[in-house]
């Protein structure tokens, strides 16, 4: 009877070390919108926990039989001597490495995964990916890895930055860590960062689609001070890499739309990428979107409507309603932009994208009282967010507060990256600008070598700061 418990106690001890680094196995793509949502996705995760769930309650029924057994003597013998053989398996395949990468790549861990890392508000994420790669599990990476995706989903991404450095460290081939950092990234816009760090995923998993429809979706985004058509013309070829890799990629196939849209391709090509997209993923909200912007650049009113109808219709939660409301802005829809981002942020308060979002139409619409309190907000939230910085900044700058201004463009000092400084430069000049109007001399040479500093082959401030100077 001891050999038997001692047998059971080791069967589950190991049972223990091979499911755990499993559970957090995945992380979801992107920005805090819960980037790349899909419904089909969704309801394959569900049929499979819940094949899951029906196979764990099989074994305690098999379980329950087999105690029931214990009560005659030759059935305890016999559960003795199977317990004996199931425990010689198991102790072989403790030995065997093989086994443990099976486990590490296989369907069931994807949906541990799924299962324990929590998604973002809204629903799952489409995207989960970064495989366990050097080495055995490590309790320390994993518990790194756990305060990471704990801290992202309750929006700490001070403390979630700091967990998912500590995991790289610890171990810098499991790419977790690094689509960790730059999922935080992607939620505050810090695009360039977040590029950094999915090329550094592809370099680690150049065979998944994943990590190239992420840096295509990077790619798409404005980066002031960078040669735009460069990256829109690689953001092509990413999202067209990630259909050669997944050819029945909705997402892929919708990101390819965005990067030719961008390029100024307009006509019935990306038109029809848009249409694969839907035709793929019927529920695909995002995709009509895109449909019912590029339908209405060209003159087919009547057909874009329907497709914004459909996609407001599909964005049932959080995550999409953001996504669309950001299409929206790009065809100056603030109205409706704002409605769908009211309803994301009372299930998500502090998703920095929506409270970003909501603070633009707010301040285009000039309820500049409320966009103060939303963009102030965001801020707190996103404390290393430039856009964030330089959007309340501006507000304060067309309210005519440039103290605050000032004040709030020095804070963004700290978080500007090398491309953004132009922008900074740009935004400084302005508070300088009203200073002079005001007669406030002293206060715009100030601001307008704060400019410089920045942008030192600026001759407009060049020659603003000398006027000042001269009074």
């Amino acid at each position: 009877m001891i050999k038997y418990l001692k047998s059971c106690r080791f069967g589950l001890l190991l049972a223990c070390l091979l499911i755990t680094p499993a559970y957090l196995f995945g992380q979801d793509l992107g920005s805090s919108n819960g980037l790349f949502r899909s419904s089909k996705s969704a309801k394959k995760a569900s049929t499979k926990k819940k094949t899951t769930k029906k196979a764990s309650s099989k074994k305690k029924r098999i379980a329950k039989k087999s105690t029931t057994r214990k009560k005659s003597k030759s059935g305890k013998r016999k559960s003795q001597r199977v317990a004996s053989r199931k425990s010689k398996k198991r102790s072989g395949r403790s030995n065997t490495p093989k086994k443990k990468v099976d486990i590490s790549k296989s369907k069931s861990t994807q949906t541990l995964a799924k299962r324990n890392v929590k998604p973002d508000i809204g629903g799952n994420t489409v995207i989960t990916y970064g495989k366990a790669k050097g080495g055995s599990f490590s309790e320390v990476f994993e518990k790194a890895i756990e305060e990471g995706n704990e801290a992202r989903n309750r929006r700490d991404y001070l403390a979630a930055e700091k967990a998912y450095n500590r995991a790289r460290a610890t171990n810098p081939l499991d790419s977790r860590a690094i689509y960790g950092l730059g999922n935080i990234f992607s939620d505050q816009q810090r695009w360039e960062e977040a590029e950094k760090a999915y090329r550094h995923a592809i370099e680690l998993e150049p065979n998944s689609p994943e990590p190239y429809i992420a840096i295509s979706y990077v790619l798409t985004q404005p980066v002031v001070g960078s040669i735009l058509s460069e990256r829109y013309a690689e953001a092509e070829k990413m999202a067209r890499q990630a259909i050669v890799l997944s050819p029945n990629n909705a997402i892929a196939f919708d990101q390819l739309g965005v990067a030719m849209e961008l390029r100024g391709l307009i006509s019935q090509p990306t038109i029809n990428v848009y249409r694969k997209a839907i035709e793929l993923e019927p529920t695909f909200a995002l995709a009509y979107a895109h449909l019912g912007r590029i339908l209405r650049r060209n003159g087919l009113t009547k057909e874009s409507s329907e497709a914004y109808r459909k996609a407001i219709e599909l964005s049932t939660d959080g995550p999409t309603m953001i996504l669309v409301a950001d299409v929206m802005q790009s065809q100056q829809r603030y109205i409706e932009s704002e409605q769908l981002l009211r309803k994301a942020l009372r299930q998500d308060p502090k998703n920095p994208t929506a409270l970003f979002l909501l603070g633009r139409a707010l301040t285009t619409r000039k309820s500049f009282s409320e966009a103060e309190a939303v963009l102030k907000k965001s801020v707190e939230v996103s404390p290393g967010s430039f856009v964030s910085y330089a959007l309340l900044g501006s507000l304060y700058t067309r309210f005519g507060r440039l103290p605050q201004a000032e004040q709030t463009l020095n804070q963004a000092l700290r978080v500007v990256s090398e491309n953004e400084k132009r922008r900074l430069a740009q935004e400084f000049e302005e508070v300088a600008d009203g200073y002079v109007k005001q007669q406030r001399l002293a206060a715009a040479i100030r601001v307008y070598r704060q400019a410089l500093k920045l942008d030192k082959t600026n001759k407009a401030v060049i020659a603003k700061l000398a006027k000042a100077k001269t009074g």
